[in-house]
Formats: C-alpha cells, sequence, structure tokens
C-alpha cells in the first residue's frame, strides 16, 4: 500500500485533535482568546484540505464540494500575519483590513462563478489547459499565492522585530530561534505547495500524488508550528501578569506580595523620577532590578493597580512627555518627538498616543493651538 495514501486522513485527525487542544488547553498562548481562535482557525482550513484531498483522491466527495478548500486559500495568509500580530502583541488598524479582505473574498468568488459543478477536482484542473478560462484560474491562483506568501514573510519580520519585554533565559532563547525557523520553513512551504499545485496541473497522470504531498508538508510543518508556539511564553510579549501560566500565577498569588499598591507606588515613582521609559527597549527585567524585585511581582503590581499590562503602562509615561513637547512654542517634527520620548515606530506612537487621549498627536497640537 502507497503510504502516501493514509497522510490526508491521518493530517485531518491529528488536525483536529491539535484544534481541540488549542482551544481548550490552559496554559499557553496567554488569556487573549482571539489568538486561539485565529490559530485554531488556520489548523482548520489545513485539515479541511487535507480531508477534502482525501475525499477527491478516493472519489468520496460530491463534485460540487470537491476543492472547496481552494477557495479558502487565500484565508490562510490573511490569518496567520493576523495570528502573529496578536501573539506579538501589535496593533493592527481592523477597520481598514476588513472591508480589503471582504473585497478580496467577493472577487474570488466572481472568478469562480463560471466552474463547472458537474466536474470533480481533477477533471476540473485537466479542463482548465483548453480553455481561456484556466488562464484565468491559473493568473488567479498566482496572485493569491503570492499574496498568501508575502503575508507571511511580513508575519514573520514583525516577530522578528517586535522587542521583547523581557530577557529570555537560555532555553526560551533556543525555543524563540525554533520558532523563527519553523516561520521561515512555512514561508517556504507555501512556496513548495505553489510549485507543486502548478506541477501537478500540468501533470494530470500524477495529480492524486501531488495532493497526498501537499498534506504530508502541511502534517509536518504547521502541526508542529501550533504545537511549538504554545511552548513559547506570551508574556516575553505583554508582560502582562494574567499571560503567565496559572501555575505562575497560583504560586506568586500565594507569595509574600499581598498588598501590591505600595509596590507599585514606587514602581511608578522610579519610572517617573529615572525617565526609564525613555529607553525604547525597556524591558521589566530592568524595572525588576531596579527595584530588586522578580519581574512577575513588578508584572502583578502594574496589572492590579493600574489595570494594563507593562508597555501600556510605560506608554502613559511615554505619551505625556510627548504632549508637552507637542505644546512648545517651537515644537521638534513629529518624528524627533517620538524617538526622543522612547517609541520605536510613528505607528506604536499613535497607536499608544490615540489609544491615551482619544486623539492623533497632530489633532491635540491643532485642539491647544485653538485654545490659546
Amino acid at each position: 500500500m502507497d503510504v502516501l495514501n493514509v497522510f490526508p486522513i491521518l493530517s485531518s485527525v491529528f488536525g483536529l485533535l491539535l484544534v481541540g487542544f488549542i482551544l481548550f488547553n490552559k496554559s499557553g498562548l496567554g488569556k487573549n482568546k482571539k489568538i486561539r481562535y485565529v490559530l485554531s482557525s488556520l489548523l482548520l482550513i489545513y485539515v479541511i484540505t487535507s480531508l477534502d484531498y482525501y475525499l477527491s483522491i478516493s472519489n468520496q466527495i460530491s463534485p460540487t464540494f470537491s476543492g472547496i478548500t481552494y477557495f479558502l486559500y487565500h484565508f490562510t495568509g490573511v490569518l496567520f500575519y493576523y495570528f502573529i500580530v496578536l501573539y506579538t502583541n501589535s496593533e493592527i488598524n481592523l477597520r481598514k483590513w476588513i472591508p480589503i479582505v471582504i473585497g478580496y473574498t467577493i472577487l474570488r468568488m466572481v472568478v469562480f462563478l463560471p466552474f463547472d459543478h458537474f466536474q470533480n477536482l481533477k477533471e476540473f484542473v485537466a479542463s482548465l489547459e483548453t480553455s481561456n478560462y484556466g488562464i484565468l484560474i491559473l493568473a488567479e491562483f498566482i496572485i493569491v499565492s503570492l499574496i498568501n506568501i508575502f503575508l507571511m514573510i511580513f508575519a514573520y519580520k514583525k516577530l522578528k522585530q517586535t522587542p521583547l519585554i523581557i530577557e529570555l533565559n537560555e532555553s526560551q532563547k533556543i525555543h524563540y530561534k525554533w520558532i523563527k525557523i519553523i516561520i521561515i520553513a512555512i514561508v517556504l512551504l507555501q512556496i513548495v505547495v505553489f510549485a507543486t499545485t502548478i506541477l501537478g496541473s500540468f501533470d494530470i497522470g500524477n495529480f492524486n500524488y501531488y495532493l497526498k504531498f501537499e498534506t504530508l508538508i502541511y502534517a509536518m510543518f504547521f502541526f508542529i508550528f501550533a504545537f511549538s508556539i504554545m511552548r513559547f511564553p506570551v508574556f516575553a510579549y505583554t508582560g502582562n501578569f494574567e499571560d503567565l501560566s496559572n501555575t505562575t500565577i497560583q504560586k506568586y498569588a500565594k507569595s509574600s506580595l499581598s498588598d501590591s499598591s505600595e509596590l507599585f507606588e514606587h514602581i511608578k515613582a522610579i519610572v517617573k523620577e529615572e525617565k526609564l521609559y525613555l529607553e525604547f527597549d525597556l524591558k521589566l527585567n530592568t524595572v525588576a532590578e531596579k527595584m530588586d524585585n522578580s519581574v512577575h511581582h513588578i508584572s502583578q503590581a502594574i496589572n492590579q493597580n493600574a489595570q494594563m499590562s507593562f508597555p501600556d503602562f510605560i506608554n502613559t509615561f511615554r505619551v505625556e512627555e510627548a504632549k508637552k513637547r507637542l505644546i512648545e512654542p517651537k515644537p521638534d517634527t513629529i518624528f524627533t518627538i517620538y524617538l526622543d520620548v522612547g517609541f520605536n515606530s510613528k505607528a506604536a506612537f499613535y497607536s499608544a498616543f490615540r489609544k491615551n487621549t482619544n486623539m492623533t498627536p497632530t489633532e491635540f497640537k491643532k485642539l491647544h493651538n485653538s485654545e490659546n
């Protein structure tokens, strides 16, 4: 028996188990449930793809539904990028992205309207070689594949460029490097899938083999990625005490920090007096060392008393400093100001400024000038 025959169904079963593990396992990925839902949705697409390939190969699926996961293909890049945005605690303008994705989806639906629903997946691909419609589908697939690949490359860059809130220990550093290697492998996976799909469309005799090979690759990379990503602490990006594992939270909840309010006042004082917030790569470890306290206690005190994560807490000081600079008689450029007060990008500055003032820096300047 061909060993590849079992991979589509095994990938589907194993993928469903992993989706359940991600959704219901309480450790890993922090308190933000969106991260779990997005990662589960991404994996579910590959589970459905594997199942669809298995049913198509064995002729156990209606031609109407055969290959339907090809239509879901364009969501993989978007979901992967959004997952990394959530995972790294980055900002994203959903009001801008949602209409783009909806329009993108409708456009693909229009392209597929002429699809002959009486053909199975293999017959459909074979017919593309002898029609102008086939050229359109091929061009559409190339465009969608390139968009997915670019989105995954951007996701990797975001993961790599997003500063960590804590210093990693040696085991965490190794795991972090491993995650980055897996993401690079996933980008390469997309390129391989793109190539095998093109080859399969021109080699109908071995079309089923290409489908089996793709599910084997999915099983090897995406499921390893999902398992690995849950082992790296989201706390390293958020600095939020609630993003620690339950065992760690329980450990420190029973610790000597019975009243965190006094520690919180000391944190505020040292951050303000020493202007620690001006360091764009300020880490929890730095504050903890100055306070001669644990990283987890510092995070716990900020979360419980300020009701925000460590980055948001530090950004409140940066925004206040920026507001003073913006209303000076001859203010510097916004570029100079956001760098001087500790932000490492314009996007991060604008996001934090809006979060704290409900307006942009430019709107704040205009409002101040109109009042004087």
